[in-house]
């Protein structure tokens, strides 16, 4: 059975249309009586933490569930998963998605907030229907949500414990440039925090106050099959820009804790497998039938995840990452 500790925290890595799996993760979660009361996230993990933050236990699911109902695209060839997969990347890529994103002509000057390829203005309106801002900042969850300078290049951690999280904070870490417009909060402009910390273990992790479980999901596998396409090539590209983030982080914060007697720390993590089928336009794939396969490939890994962990003796001190499921990171990888 697990250690009795007392924080449960859940780290949500950033993916643009990936953050299905998230809602899965949380879902098997809540299942199994291990609701987080910390939750780190970046770009969609930042969006998944405040839907869940800012919304009462029974209507979690229900809300992350009318996120992807919107956000999701017909199917456009049913039957047929990787034409449809193809197809609805360069749907949302052309068209946008109406709750989400539209494309417009960006200015090639002037202000930084008309500079991106899409408007996220239908996102504003979606996240203060489906969040409230209230609960997010006295509902018992602690949120976290990185984003990054844009003129500095420093990350900008914003923390329901210390300060307010608002509809800004959380437009500006999914401001994925040139495609998405800075975002002003602030005296600074904000971008993504995915491009330096893509999934924010060390967020949470640097210096744990106390014992903790910390749930990792990362949306981009570290190992994968060895590509065949130029295609695929592309894919393996973003899967390893932002896994190997992870993995560095954890085998550095494991090192910290090799060499000092820290407080008991088990992370469990998990990763949108490598051997899902995907098209390396798979981040901007928003059909139903994909944004539905990711709900559950979230849901059955965390399921194993957890039933692992918890054959697992408890220990009195020190952090240990578990082994995970698929192509999750890991501290040695």
């Amino acid at each position: 059975m697990p250690p009795n500790v007392p924080l449960r925290g859940l780290v949500l890595g950033g993916g643009n249309a990936l953050g299905a799996y998230h809602a899965g993760v949380y879902q098997a979660l809540a299942e199994a009586g291990e609701t987080p009361t910390w939750i780190a996230g970046t770009s969609i993990g930042a969006i998944t933490a405040a839907l869940i933050a800012g919304n009462p236990a029974e209507r979690r699911i229900e809300r992350l569930r009318s996120f992807w109902d919107r956000a999701a695209a017909p199917d456009w060839v049913p039957g047929l998963r990787r034409a449809s997969q193809w197809a609805g990347a360069l749907e949302a890529r052309l068209l946008g998605r109406p709750d989400l994103f539209r494309p417009r002509l960006p200015l090639f000057g002037g202000p930084p907030d008309r500079m991106g390829f899409y408007d996220p203005a239908p996102l504003r309106r979606l996240l203060r229907e489906l969040i409230d801002f209230e609960r997010l900042h006295t509902g018992g969850i602690r949120v976290s949500v990185v984003a990054l300078d844009l003129e500095s290049g420093e990350e900008a951690v914003f923390d329901t414990a210390h300060s307010r999280i608002e509809v800004d904070h959380l437009l500006a870490s999914t401001a994925l440039i040139p495609d998405f417009p800075p975002v002003r909060v602030g005296e600074r402009w904000l971008v993504d925090g995915g491009f330096a910390n893509n999934t924010p273990v060390d967020v949470m992790l640097g210096a744990p106050p106390e014992p903790m479980a910390c749930f990792v999901a990362d949306l981009f596998p570290l190992a994968g099959p060895l590509p065949r396409d130029l295609a695929s090539l592309g894919m393996r590209q973003s899967d390893l820009t932002f896994a190997t983030q992870t993995a560095r982080t954890l085998r550095l914060l494991s090192a910290q804790e090799a060499a000092r007697t820290g407080p008991r720390v088990d992370v469990v993590p998990v990763a949108y497998g490598a051997e899902a089928e995907e098209s390396s336009l798979k981040s901007w794939d928003f059909s139903t039938g994909t944004v539905r396969r990711r709900w559950d490939a979230g849901r059955a890994d965390m399921t194993a995840a957890l039933a692992a962990w918890r054959e697992v003796p408890a220990r009195e001190h020190g952090m240990v990452v578990h082994p995970a499921p698929g192509g999750a990171p890991r501290a040695g990888g």
